[in-house]
């Protein structure tokens, strides 16, 4: 990560602690540009910047004459904000893998006793939508999203789909390209078609199993 990456991801985790330790809610304002940069010990400039980018997000707005106040909180665009210097780490998108890896086998185990007809439903129509793309020569990456997406959902638990969002989205790049090697779609396909079957079935073990395989062979 370059040390300006640092700099911002520094600012930005400080601004949230400063948001916490002085208890500040939404509608609140924050501290100066300058009281910022002193409590920071980072340039204004930094600082400016990073407002700047948190403004943009929507976390904050500017009012003229006023200052600075934060608006009504959205974790997810946090999560993605500082998911966006976060992953510029080697070592941070491997353990971004690993961390996916672990939430969706957790999903689908849980999922074989606590999905429901319609989830399950869902996940064979995804399928059967992803091989009408394939027959006609389509790449079906929405598919595969919207088919990883489902399996999390299945577990019934939104903290997990909370967490598991970014990790999938900051993953899409390895995975467009996973799908793009020679045969993979087929194959990955009907690795989905076993997951789903054993999921029918709520036989956890076995989706378990097919699941590992599928994203050890997806190589993202």
């Amino acid at each position: 990560m370059s040390t300006e990456g640092k700099v911002y991801l520094n600012i930005v985790k400080e601004i949230d602690r400063i948001i916490n330790h002085d208890e500040l809610a939404p509608g609140d304002k924050l501290p100066s540009e300058r009281e910022l940069a002193e409590r920071l010990q980072a340039g204004r400039s930094s600082v400016r910047e990073a407002l700047r980018a948190l403004e943009l997000l929507d976390l904050i707005e500017t009012r003229k004459g006023e200052g600075t106040f934060i608006k009504a909180a959205n974790s997810q665009q946090l999560i993605e904000l500082l998911a966006n210097f976060f992953l510029r780490d080697p070592k941070a998108r491997k353990d971004v893998t690993e961390t996916r890896r672990v939430i969706e086998t957790e999903a689908v185990r849980l999922g074989c006793s606590r999905a429901t007809e319609e989830q399950k439903q869902g996940l064979a129509e995804i399928v059967a939508q992803s091989f009408e793309k394939m027959a006609d020569n389509v790449i079906p990456y929405e598919e595969d999203y919207q088919f990883h997406k489902a399996l999390v959902e299945t577990s019934g638990n939104r903290l997990l789909i909370n967490i598991w969002r970014p990790l999938l989205e900051y993953s899409k790049v390895a995975l467009k390209a996973s799908l793009e090697r020679e045969g993979r779609i087929e194959q990955a396909l009907y690795e989905h078609e076993e997951i789903v079957h054993a999921i029918f079935r709520n036989q956890e073990d076995t989706a378990v199993s097919a699941l590992q395989r599928h994203l050890s062979n997806s190589q993202f």
